[in-house]
């Protein structure tokens, strides 16, 4: 990024209202969480990639052509910020990610500082039957009043949800069948009068072999269901879930058309 002294600074500083953020948020959030992913950190991880980062101007000082200091907030599930032991560990991590943001927009004119802040979770949140069908695998990541078992889930769904056609994320479907009590596939899609299953496989939320998959939601195809899979490693970014949404989109318009 080039240095914002020759356009905020030296050259002719702006007040404190003008001065746009100096890169944009979702590619903040998505390198910090690059850094949380080396460090091992998956709660802060999670946090930069399915909720962002907000970026509010904390400060400005003129002097010598200009300083703005940027605050950084990523928000965690109440569940995620007891993961740490204390405020000296949450300010370990708080300073790493700053010095991160500092190295991203490499400028004297600008200054980043990172809290890491607790979502309040009011009474009305978690009656669902939506992300509980598995005991042993609860879904435990809140996205827009939903729940999701995965960054590459969230992701996928705020893209499919573009696309415009009705998305269904973790239904638990229930039947009195032998072949299954209880299943829940990773989203529903209705198109055109047909219904389809997008599963996403390959990462550590989805470890049930291929076969055990197709055995699962073997009584929803025998239904007329499609079932569609999709890689989670082609869901990591919101580019790539865009691209994955788009191919899952020609993918059904071929089996509507083979009808």
């Amino acid at each position: 990024m080039d240095n914002s002294r020759s356009v905020y600074g030296r050259s002719g500083s702006r007040s404190y209202d003008e001065c746009p953020v100096p890169v944009p948020p979702e590619t903040l959030a998505n390198t910090l969480a690059e850094l949380a992913d080396a460090r091992g950190l998956d709660v802060v991880s999670r946090a930069l990639r399915t909720r962002g980062v907000s970026i509010t101007l904390e400060e400005y000082d003129n002097w010598d052509g200009g300083i703005w200091t940027w605050l950084i907030t990523v928000s965690l599930s109440p569940r995620d910020w007891a993961v740490f032991n204390g405020t000296e560990e949450r300010t370990t991590v708080e300073k790493d990610l700053a010095e991160l943001a500092n190295a991203i927009v490499v400028s004297d004119a600008h200054n980043f500082m990172v809290r890491l802040s607790a979502i309040a979770i009011s009474s009305s949140k978690g009656l669902t039957n939506q992300g509980r069908a598995h005991s042993s695998n609860l879904a435990t990541i809140e996205y827009e009043g939903l729940l999701f078992r995965s960054q590459p889930e969230v992701l996928l769904f705020v893209a499919l949800r573009d696309t415009g056609l009705p998305v269904i994320p973790l239904p638990v479907v229930t039947s009195n069948q032998p072949r299954f009590k209880r299943i829940e596939p990773d989203f529903v899609l209705i198109c055109r009068g047909m219904t389809f299953v997008v599963e996403v496989d390959g990462d550590r939320w989805h470890q049930e072999s291929p076969s055990a998959a197709q055995e699962r939601l073997r009584h929803l195809e025998d239904q007329g269901v499609r079932i569609i899979r999709v890689s989670a490693e082609n869901c990591k970014s919101s580019d790539s879930a865009k691209e994955t949404a788009k191919n899952i989109l020609s993918r059904i318009e071929r089996m509507l058309e083979s009808r």
